[in-house]
């Protein structure tokens, strides 16, 4: 739950509460060690936070637009707009994955995650599942469980491969697509040669991908 707050300064802040405060411990500390150590004009950035009582809340600068999920069916959005969001959005993954001392994986980029500030500047937000680890410790380092959304989570979560910032890659991707198409990854589409959506459906990574064709007088 997120609220609009203004602080004694006269700032407009953007409170996160977490209702179950003990269920969500680990995803509260997670986010408050990671973006505290974070600080890249495509990241949001974090104010303070509570953690008095059964009371978890974090305080970040406000986003006027929301999140890219609010915005991607308004007319607003145009494309000089969302080209702009893809740029920035991949700026605050590679400060992630190559900037920053310590090795730092989201785990859940998706519209919902990446907000829109007054000049239409995307910010990365929303750590509660991200991994962080020492540079050296990368290669022998395994993630205890799946994690991510449905849609945008990349193969390697399920097929038992190697967890690289590729995964974090993988969910962009699926996230230019939805910019270009409007379309979210979580829907469902016809298979190929199907009119009327009878045949089994296919996910969004899989209707947009054209397959490959023989080039004229070449060999297959």
């Amino acid at each position: 739950m997120v609220f609009k707050a203004t602080l004694s300064d006269g700032r407009f802040a953007a409170i996160k509460r977490l209702v179950d405060a003990y269920q969500g411990e680990a995803e509260f500390l997670a986010e408050v060690n990671t973006i505290g150590k974070l600080n890249h004009m495509n990241l949001t950035t974090m104010w303070g936070y509570c953690a008095e009582g059964k009371h978890r809340l974090l305080v970040y600068e406000y986003m006027e637009h929301g999140s890219l999920a609010e915005n991607l069916s308004f007319k607003a959005l145009d494309w000089k707009k969302r080209f702009n969001i893809a740029v920035g959005t991949a700026r605050g993954l590679a400060y992630l994955h190559e900037e920053c001392l310590e090795w730092v994986l989201h785990c859940d980029i998706k519209p919902h995650n990446i907000l829109i500030d007054s000049n239409f500047q995307p910010k990365v937000s929303d750590f509660g599942l991200s991994w962080m680890l020492n540079r050296d410790d990368v290669k022998h380092s395994q993630v205890s469980r799946i994690r991510g959304t449905r849609g945008y989570m990349a193969p390697e979560w399920v097929s038992n491969f190697p967890i690289t910032s590729k995964v974090d890659v993988y969910s962009y991707g699926a996230v230019l697509l939805e910019l270009v198409t409007g379309r979210s990854p979580g829907m469902g589409f016809p298979g190929a040669g199907s009119d009327d959506g009878s045949s089994k459906e296919q996910t969004l990574v899989v209707w947009v991908r054209v397959p490959e064709r023989p080039r004229h007088g070449s060999m297959r």
